[in-house]
């Protein structure tokens, strides 16, 4: 689509899109992060921060998926992994103790309108907890971390998946699933849970590669250094990893991904003139709102919700 006449255009003589006439003088696309601009921010102030509205391009028609959503997104030189999910912790167990501290009156009621809708729904669809019990049961427990392959045999090992009760199918090598998700924190652990060591193959090309002795590693196949926050009721709230500051090693999943390095040279001069460890994560805005007020559709928790086929407002 053209930034300066989306009927007419510019055209090369083969039909293609002259994009040196269009408004930036390139293509240009939407953004699902600005993680990648605060890497460099990061690198020459230590700890920053961006907020702004981020652009998603799956198809995603669920109840937890916005095609346009607001993100959080800290990002922190000298941090590994371990650094990260400390301050995922963190930011979660801070943000759910202010809201209880200065927001119980509001709380009180949507824990009530959330107990009404509960009694709607079949027994074994319900919660089992409540609202307030449900922010409370994040404040007050550490979270529980765990490798993806520890939880691949805590699912396989699973009655749901024995019984075959889960939707998907449960392997080493794909994603975790929400129902996957919710039945490690609720069901298992009864704690919210980050997982890390998540397969190369399902993250991207940014995170950092894990060898022997890094937490994640798995003989299965190759792992990198990222962590899931997963809640309650939602699944996962936070995601994000220790960054690959090694250049030889990210332009090889560079190019093993198809990612062009010609495009992206101010990114990866970051580590070719000098870099450190550094690691960030993002937090979806709606999705933690959405979480804290116990609603059921996120479309309800943000203002002018734009969805796959819907930009109305």
């Amino acid at each position: 689509m053209s930034t300066l006449d989306a009927k007419n255009p510019p055209l090369n003589d083969d039909g293609s899109v002259n994009w040196k006439e269009e408004f930036f003088g390139a293509e240009s696309r939407l953004t699902v992060s600005g993680q990648l601009q605060a890497e460099l921010a990061a690198l020459a102030l230590g700890k920053v921060y961006t907020f702004g509205p981020t652009f998603r391009a799956e198809n995603s028609n669920t109840a937890r998926h916005l095609a346009e959503f607001w993100m959080i997104e800290p990002e922190a030189a000298f941090m590994d992994l371990h650094g990260d999910m400390d301050l995922a912790e963190g930011l979660c167990k801070h943000l759910i103790a202010r809201v209880l501290r200065n927001s119980m009156d509001d709380l009180q009621f949507l824990d009530a309108r959330l107990a009404e809708e509960e009694k709607q729904k079949p027994q074994q669809q319900r919660s089992d907890m409540g609202l307030i019990e449900r922010l409370k049961f994040v404040l007050e427990n550490p979270f529980e971390r765990i490798t993806y392959t520890d939880a691949i045999e805590i699912l396989l090992r699973s009655k749901p998946n024995q019984k075959k009760q889960f939707q998907f199918p449960v392997e080493w090598g794909v994603d975790l699933q929400s129902e996957h998700e919710r039945y490690l924190v609720e069901k298992h652990f009864k704690k919210p849970v980050i997982v890390t060591g998540y397969p190369a193959q399902v993250k991207a090309f940014y995170m950092r590669m894990n060898g022997p002795g890094d937490f994640g590693y798995s003989d299965k196949g190759p792992t990198v250094a990222a962590m899931d926050v997963l809640f309650p009721g939602i699944g996962e709230i936070i995601g994000g990893s220790q960054r690959e500051e090694r250049l030889d090693v990210l332009e090889a999943r560079m190019d093993a991904m198809g990612v062009p390095k010609d495009q992206m040279w101010w990114f990866l001069d970051t580590r070719r003139f000098g870099t450190v460890p550094h690691a960030g994560f993002g937090l979806g805005l709606e999705r933690f709102v959405l979480f804290v007020t116990g609603m059921g559709n996120i479309r309800d928790v943000i203002p002018f919700p734009r969805t796959p086929k819907s930009a109305e407002f």
